[in-house]
């Protein structure tokens, strides 16, 4: 193979390598608020894809677009919300992950909510498919 060659083939091995590292756009919802009454706590527990992009909407607008990493599984990121009391719809997406979820869920007061990412192909755990669960809590919750 000539120089130019491998030049050219390097050349795109990088720019594929720096497109799945690129960064993602930021959420720059009116809805993130330091001071909310609404956090939503967001997790990787995929041990087989790490990181794993995750993108939440509520109601049409992006709150969280990050890249996650599975770390200890015992980890969770939270993001706090000023939510209207009421209904919502919540959408939940990962093109890597190759997951999406969709959901309404109704504000009552002070709240938490818990999104998390779970893969696990055959191996020493049960199979689980690529999925999010979802979980919406009126107290904080307690990790082991």
């Amino acid at each position: 193979m000539s120089r130019a060659a491998l030049g050219l083939l390097a050349a795109v091995a990088a720019l594929a390598s720096s497109c799945d590292e690129a960064r993602l756009p930021p959420a720059n919802s009116k809805l993130l608020d330091p001071q909310g009454h609404f956090t939503l706590l967001v997790s990787n527990q995929s041990l087989a894809i790490t990181p794993v992009d995750i993108r939440v909407e509520i109601d049409d607008g992006t709150v969280v677009h990050e890249r996650f990493e599975v770390g200890n599984q015992h980890k969770w990121k939270a993001f706090k919300l000023s939510l209207p009391l009421g209904k919502h719809t919540l959408r939940v997406l990962s093109a890597k992950g190759e997951a999406e979820l969709s959901r309404e869920f109704e504000v009552k007061g002070e709240q938490w909510a818990i999104i998390d990412y779970w893969y696990y192909p055959k191996s020493h755990y049960n199979p689980t498919p690529k999925h999010f669960g979802f979980e919406l809590l009126d107290h904080a919750p307690k990790f082991d």
